[in-house]
């Protein structure tokens, strides 16, 4: 018997977990098995490791557990932080009220929207987001000079299109953000569509309530 739809997705969303962070898992156990032998040159890295997972758990417990509260954009720009992209990728929410919370079912929109932007990078860049949870957000991937165009990931243009979450399913957990926005925004009440993009920026993400 094939899986569900909801039992794939989350599947899927733990393979995800484990693999993100599983890298600072591994990174954070090697350095403190060659503590002993290079002392304070590996504290460093391991301090650094422990930090880096605190802050990612931190993210996906509010991006995919769901908080109970809201968060003001210096709260969401800090668990942003912990991204895999980080700090390749930079996280812009100056473009959000200042210290206006968006509530805590939009909270998991706008962090995996800008998970979601980030793959649109894979050299790089910035990834800005703008609006409130009132009118709608905004989201918009730029590339840094020199490096090629910003581009939102097939199997998330073909699901604004029309297309089945199946399809991105079934491409593994690499693919998982995609469908998993997808159910959040349709679980919320909220619509997504392309505006238009130019240069380096791919075309901006349009996240609109009801």
């Amino acid at each position: 018997m094939i899986p569900g739809p909801d039992t794939r997705l989350a599947r899927l969303l733990s393979a995800r977990l484990c693999h993100d962070l599983g890298g600072a898992v591994g990174s954070l156990a090697g350095a403190l098995d060659l503590l002993p032998e290079h002392g304070d040159e590996l504290l460093e890295v391991a301090k650094d490791s422990a930090i880096s997972l605190r802050l990612r758990m931190r993210l996906y417990a509010a991006a995919w557990g769901g908080p109970t509260i809201a968060m003001e954009p210096a709260a969401l720009e800090t668990l942003l932080g912990g991204a895999p992209a980080a700090p390749r990728v930079r996280f812009d929410l100056s473009g959000l009220a200042p210290g206006v919370p968006l509530l805590a079912p939009i909270v998991p929109i706008a962090l995996n929207a800008a998970l979601l932007a980030a793959e649109a990078l894979p050299r790089g860049g910035t990834v800005r987001l703008a609006g409130d949870g009132d009118s709608g957000l905004l989201v918009l991937p730029v590339a840094d000079i020199g490096h090629s165009p910003a581009a939102w990931a097939p199997r998330w243009v073909a699901l604004l299109a029309g297309g089945s979450p199946d399809a991105a399913l079934a491409e593994g957990p690499r693919a998982v953000l995609a469908p998993l926005l997808h159910a959040l925004l349709a679980e919320a009440g909220w619509t997504a569509a392309f505006g238009l993009g130019a240069g380096h920026a791919a075309q901006p993400l349009m996240l609109t309530p009801g």
